[in-house]
């Protein structure tokens, strides 16, 4: 008896306990794996996409000021946004050009796409008598209209 009494009893957890604390783990790190996978997913999705979005605005800048280097205002106007083409007809568009000096070249810098807006950063050279003109970092904006097709935002 003396025996037992220095022994020290040693608590018994049931297990159900354990049971409960492994899956109380396997479901932590499960849920934690598939927000990570879904993140990552994500973040790949986004960067291919925002990609293949800021090409299409770059296209559709392109395509609106070689239109207007070669002054086909009214093709140009096809590249306004819906919105604005509500504010102005073609030939309104038109006469905007009409004291403008020649457009020479468009060079873009930099792109920002955010949802269904983007901003496209150019420098435009322009001509007058002879003479060039650069103006650098104008900022043009383009929205993304229910078709999917990036247009212009000309009138503020």
């Amino acid at each position: 008896m003396k025996n037992s009494f220095f022994k020290a009893e040693k608590p018994i957890i049931p297990i159900s306990r354990i049971i409960l604390l492994i899956s109380i783990l396997f479901l932590c790190i499960n849920f934690s794996a598939c927000a990570s996978f879904a993140n990552v997913k994500d973040f790949f999705t986004e960067k291919f996409s925002n990609e293949e979005e800021m090409d299409k605005a770059v296209e559709t800048i392109d395509i609106f000021f070689s239109l207007l280097i070669e002054k086909n205002f009214k093709e140009a106007y096809q590249y306004i946004s819906s919105e604005d083409k509500i504010k102005g007809n073609q030939q309104k568009f038109s006469n905007e050009f009409a004291d403008v000096t020649d457009i020479v070249s468009v060079d873009i810098n930099w792109v920002e796409v955010k949802n269904n807006i983007a901003i496209v950063g150019i420098d435009l050279t322009e001509s007058y008598d002879g003479e060039e003109k650069v103006f650098k970092d104008i900022e043009v904006s383009l929205i993304k209209e229910e078709d999917g097709s990036w247009k212009i935002v000309f009138w503020n």
